[in-house]
C-alpha cells in the first residue's frame, strides 16, 4: 500500500499494518515492525517449554472491561486447571489500569486480548505488536483447525507477521419468541431462509393486539454493518473514505434490512416511540418483538432474563446475492506482547486456548469456538443453561469473509450506519440523502483524527 501523503508516521505505520490484520492480526511486513519503547516493570520470570513442570508467571490484560470472573470463567479457570504450575494474573482496565496507564507505568502484561478491530487498533498504536510466527512453528500451533474463514486471510496476507489469532467468536444469528410465533398462528422461522422470506414472515406477526404493538422483524444496526453478509469495509483501504455511498452494496443491504421491514405503521410507530430500532431489550424484557438478528453473545450476556422466554434461534437469512454466506465472524484476539519476559510461556497458553480440549470445553458451555473440527461444533451447548436450543443453526451458514478494517478510522464511523439506519427505519429520509450526509459526515471525521495523528 502506498503512504497516504496527509497522514504521519505513526498513523501510517497504523495504517499500513491494518490491511492484513483485518482478520487474525497478519499484517503485512512494511512499516510495521515492533516499537521500541520498553516498560521497566517485567510480567513474569523464566519462560517454560512444554508448561507442564516449569513455572511461570502469565500477565493477561485486555481494555475491554471486562472482570475478572468473566476473565476466569472464559480462559482463566481453564489455563490454571491445565498449568498448576503457571501464576495466571488478570488486569483489568478502571482507574488508572487504563492501557496509557499501564504503558507510562512500566507495567508489563504478556498476553493483550479484544474484540477483532480493537485488538489490532490498540497493540499497532501503543507499539506492543509481536510477530509471532516463531513461536507458533517452535510450538506447533495448529492454525491449520481454524476454521476457513481465518485460514483465508492467513493464506492472503503472504507470508506477513502473525501478531494474534482468534480464541472465541461470536457469530449473528435470528432469535425468535416461540410463544409469539404460537399467539398469531404463524410458523416458526427455519435454518436456510432468505431475507425476503424473513420479511414476509415478520410482516404477519407485526400487529397490534389489546393495546399492545408486536413488531414482527429487525437488526442489530451495529452488528449488520461491521459483519454485514457483503464483506463491505466501512472505510476503502486505499482512500481513506468513507464506503457507504460508494459501494453500490450498501444501499441494497439497507433497503433490505432497515426500510422494507418498516413499510408496516405499526413498526415505523414503534421504532419512533422507543427512538431506536426495537433491540434485545424489546426481544427479552418487552417480549414484543418476534424475531431479532444479533449476536450469539446474547445467551450468555442475557441469559438469566431468556430464561423467562420460551425462545429458539435460526439461521441467519441471506441474501440472494450470497446465498448461503451468513455475517462475518467477529472474534476474540489474543497476542503476546513484544515487551513479555515469558514468550513460550505465552504461547504454551495460546496453544491450549486453540486446541481441541479447550474449544471443545468451552463449545459445550454455550460459548462460540473458531475451530473447523466437527467434534467441536456438535459439542455446543450440550452443557450450557439452554441445552434445547437450535444450535446447528449457528453454524449453518458460511462465515462471509472478514472485512477490511481501518482502525482508528473504522471504529469512528460506524456510528453514521447506526444513525443512517434508524433514520431510514422512522422514514425520516431517502436513501440517497442519508448516504449522502453520512459520507460527509464521515469524511469529516476521518479527516480530523488524521490531523490529529500527525
Amino acid at each position: 500500500m502506498k503512504p497516504i501523503p496527509t497522514i504521519s508516521s505513526k498513523a501510517r505505520r497504523a495504517v499500513n499494518c491494518s490491511t492484513a490484520i483485518a482478520t487474525l492480526l497478519l499484517v503485512l511486513a512494511s512499516g510495521c515492525a515492533p516499537a521500541s519503547k520498553e516498560p521497566n516493570r517485567e510480567a513474569g520470570g523464566t519462560a517454560p517449554q512444554d508448561g507442564q513442570h516449569e513455572q511461570a508467571k502469565l500477565v493477561f490484560y485486555s481494555n475491554n472491561g471486562n472482570s475478572e470472573e468473566s476473565f476466569d470463567q472464559s480462559f482463566g479457570n481453564a489455563l490454571r486447571k491445565k498449568f498448576p504450575n503457571y501464576t495466571i494474573e488478570y488486569i483489568r482496565a478502571a482507574t488508572g489500569t487504563q492501557l496509557q496507564d499501564l504503558l507510562a507505568s512500566g507495567t508489563k502484561f504478556d498476553i493483550f486480548f479484544n474484540t477483532i478491530g480493537n485488538f489490532e487498533r490498540y497493540m499497532i498504536e501503543s507499539g506492543m505488536e509481536y510477530d509471532m510466527r516463531e513461536l507458533i512453528k517452535k510450538h506447533n500451533v495448529p492454525l491449520s483447525d481454524l476454521d476457513p474463514v481465518y485460514v483465508e486471510y492467513m493464506n492472503g496476507a503472504a507470508g506477513g507477521p502473525i501478531y494474534g489469532f482468534p480464541i472465541q467468536n461470536n457469530v449473528m444469528t435470528l432469535y425468535y419468541n416461540k410463544t409469539l410465533f404460537q399467539k398469531f398462528g404463524v410458523p416458526f422461522p427455519q435454518n436456510g431462509m432468505t431475507w425476503d422470506e424473513a420479511i414476509e414472515l415478520g410482516k404477519k406477526l407485526t400487529r397490534q393486539e389489546a393495546g399492545t404493538s408486536y413488531v414482527g422483524l429487525t437488526v442489530n444496526p451495529a452488528n449488520t454493518a461491521n459483519q454485514n453478509q457483503f464483506s463491505l469495509p466501512s472505510v476503502d483501504p486505499l482512500t481513506m473514505k468513507p464506503t457507504i455511498n460508494t459501494n453500490p452494496l450498501w444501499k441494497p443491504l439497507f433497503e433490505t434490512l432497515f426500510v422494507r421491514p418498516f413499510e408496516n405503521e405499526i413498526a415505523r410507530a414503534e421504532t419512533i416511540r422507543l427512538k431506536k430500532i426495537p433491540d434485545h431489550y424489546t426481544f427479552v424484557r418487552d417480549q414484543t418483538l418476534a424475531m431479532y438478528g444479533y449476536s450469539s453473545g446474547l445467551i450468555s450476556a442475557l441469559g438469566e432474563e431468556m430464561k423467562q422466554l420460551d425462545w429458539d434461534i435460526a439461521a441467519l437469512p441471506t441474501f440472494r446475492e450470497k446465498p448461503g454466506v451468513g455475517a462475518q465472524p467477529y472474534p476474540f484476539q489474543m497476542g503476546i506482547t513484544s515487551f513479555s519476559a515469558n514468550k513460550d510461556a505465552a504461547m504454551t497458553a495460546l496453544k491450549f486456548l486453540l486446541s481441541e480440549e479447550y474449544q471443545k470445553e468451552i463449545s459445550e458451555k454455550g460459548q462460540m469456538p473458531v475451530l473447523k473440527l466437527e467434534t467441536v461444533k456438535q459439542a455446543f451447548g450440550n452443557k450450557s443453561t439452554f441445552s434445547n436450543k437450535n444450535y446447528s443453526a449457528l453454524f449453518y451458514n458460511k462465515m462471509a469473509s472478514i472485512a477490511f478494517k481501518t482502525p482508528p478510522y473504522g471504529a469512528a464511523i460506524d456510528r453514521f450506519h447506526t444513525t443512517s439506519a434508524l433514520q431510514l427505519a422512522q422514514g425520516q429520509a431517502d436513501i440517497n440523502s442519508l448516504f449522502r450526509q453520512a459520507e460527509e459526515e464521515a469524511t469529516k471525521e476521518i479527516n480530523a483524527l488524521r490531523q490529529n495523528a500527525k
